[in-house]
Protein backbone atom coordinates (compact mmCIF):
# COMPACT_ATOMS: atom_id res chain seq x y z
CA UNK A 1 0.00 0.00 0.00
CA UNK A 2 1.02 3.58 -0.50
CA UNK A 3 -0.39 7.07 -0.43
CA UNK A 4 -2.48 8.31 -3.29
CA UNK A 5 -0.20 10.61 -5.26
CA UNK A 6 -2.76 12.61 -7.18
CA UNK A 7 -4.60 15.64 -5.91
CA UNK A 8 -3.30 15.56 -2.36
CA UNK A 9 -0.73 17.89 -0.88
CA UNK A 10 1.16 17.34 2.36
CA UNK A 11 3.69 19.39 4.31
CA UNK A 12 5.32 18.74 7.65
CA UNK A 13 5.77 21.81 9.80
CA UNK A 14 7.06 21.62 13.35
CA UNK A 15 6.36 17.91 13.73
CA UNK A 16 2.82 18.16 12.37
CA UNK A 17 1.89 16.92 8.90
CA UNK A 18 -0.82 18.91 7.19
CA UNK A 19 -2.63 17.07 4.39
CA UNK A 20 -4.99 18.66 1.89
CA UNK A 21 -7.22 16.38 -0.16
CA UNK A 22 -8.34 18.78 -2.87
CA UNK A 23 -11.06 16.73 -4.64
CA UNK A 24 -12.78 15.86 -1.38
CA UNK A 25 -12.21 19.26 0.25
CA UNK A 26 -10.72 17.61 3.33
CA UNK A 27 -7.96 18.79 5.63
CA UNK A 28 -6.04 16.50 7.99
CA UNK A 29 -3.49 17.23 10.71
CA UNK A 30 -1.26 14.30 11.63
CA UNK A 31 1.10 14.41 14.60
CA UNK A 32 3.61 12.22 16.38
CA UNK A 33 4.40 8.78 15.02
CA UNK A 34 1.54 9.18 12.53
CA UNK A 35 3.61 11.78 10.67
CA UNK A 36 6.41 9.25 10.25
CA UNK A 37 4.03 6.50 9.10
CA UNK A 38 2.51 8.94 6.61
CA UNK A 39 6.00 9.76 5.33
CA UNK A 40 6.88 6.07 4.99
CA UNK A 41 3.75 5.52 2.92
CA UNK A 42 5.21 7.75 0.24
CA UNK A 43 6.60 4.47 -1.09
CA UNK A 44 4.96 1.06 -1.36
CA UNK A 45 4.97 -0.54 2.12
CA UNK A 46 3.30 -3.43 3.88
CA UNK A 47 2.02 -3.20 7.43
CA UNK A 48 4.96 -5.40 8.44
CA UNK A 49 7.37 -2.89 6.83
CA UNK A 50 5.74 -0.05 8.74
CA UNK A 51 5.82 -1.91 12.05
CA UNK A 52 9.49 -2.81 11.61
CA UNK A 53 10.43 0.81 10.87
CA UNK A 54 8.42 2.28 13.75
CA UNK A 55 9.71 -0.24 16.31
CA UNK A 56 13.28 0.55 15.21
CA UNK A 57 12.79 4.33 15.38
CA UNK A 58 10.54 4.79 18.41
CA UNK A 59 10.29 3.43 21.93
CA UNK A 60 7.31 1.15 21.26
CA UNK A 61 6.78 -2.59 21.34
CA UNK A 62 5.75 -4.53 18.24
CA UNK A 63 2.24 -5.37 19.43
CA UNK A 64 1.38 -1.75 20.23
CA UNK A 65 2.94 -0.53 16.97
CA UNK A 66 0.99 -3.10 14.93
CA UNK A 67 -2.31 -2.19 16.61
CA UNK A 68 -1.82 1.57 16.28
CA UNK A 69 -0.57 1.38 12.70
CA UNK A 70 -3.57 -0.79 11.79
CA UNK A 71 -5.95 1.84 13.18
CA UNK A 72 -4.07 4.64 11.41
CA UNK A 73 -4.01 2.81 8.05
CA UNK A 74 -7.74 2.10 8.38
CA UNK A 75 -8.35 5.83 8.86
CA UNK A 76 -6.25 6.64 5.81
CA UNK A 77 -8.31 4.14 3.79
CA UNK A 78 -11.59 5.63 5.04
CA UNK A 79 -10.34 9.07 4.02
CA UNK A 80 -9.41 7.65 0.59
CA UNK A 81 -5.79 8.74 0.95
CA UNK A 82 -4.32 5.36 -0.03
CA UNK A 83 -3.87 4.19 -3.61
Amino acid sequence: MRLRTTEISARTIGGETIVLDLPNSQYFAITGVGSRVFELLGEERSVDDLVTAIVAEFDVDELTARRDIGVFVDRLREAQLLA
